[in-house]
Parts: C-alpha cells; sequence; structure tokens
C-alpha cells in the first residue's frame, strides 16, 4: 500500500491517466466519463474511503471498475 494519501482531485487525475493509457481517448474523455471521486465517511467504509459514479456505455463502466479496482488497491483512502 501507498504512503502518500491522495487527494480526490489527485486519484481522479490517477484513474484517467490510467484509463486514457489503458483503454485509449483521452484524458478529457475519460474525466467526464469517471465523474468526481468522492470522499466518504470513514466510519461508514472503512476499507476505502472513496467512490466513483461513472457514465458512458457499459464497456466504459466496466474498464472504470477495472481501473478503480487497481487503484483502489493501492489508495484505498484520500485526504481531505
Amino acid at each position: 500500500m501507498a504512503t502518500h494519501i491522495h487527494t480526490p482531485h489527485e486519484l481522479g487525475e490517477l484513474l484517467t491517466t490510467l484509463l486514457a493509457g489503458a483503454a485509449g481517448g483521452t484524458k478529457k474523455d475519460w474525466a467526464a466519463k469517471v465523474g468526481v471521486v468522492e470522499k466518504l465517511p470513514i466510519a461508514m467504509n472503512v476499507k476505502s474511503n472513496w467512490q466513483v459514479t461513472p457514465n458512458g456505455r457499459a464497456a466504459d463502466k466496466k474498464a472504470i471498475g477495472q481501473a478503480v479496482d487497481i487503484v483502489r488497491a493501492q489508495h484505498p483512502y484520500v485526504a481531505d
């Protein structure tokens, strides 16, 4: 697990960079599909305190879900 705790914005950037590189397209397009990284209350979400609500086609949502799983494995928490 990484020692640096990212902000929601930084995780959004990480997700869009990963998706653009792995699935093609632009970071701007993926940012619109990923949406905002939302910080959740840690008391209610002890394994991870962030989520995204993806937009787009089923294939886009599947790619985003896979990217979220990869990123969350190394960065389960976001800071303020």
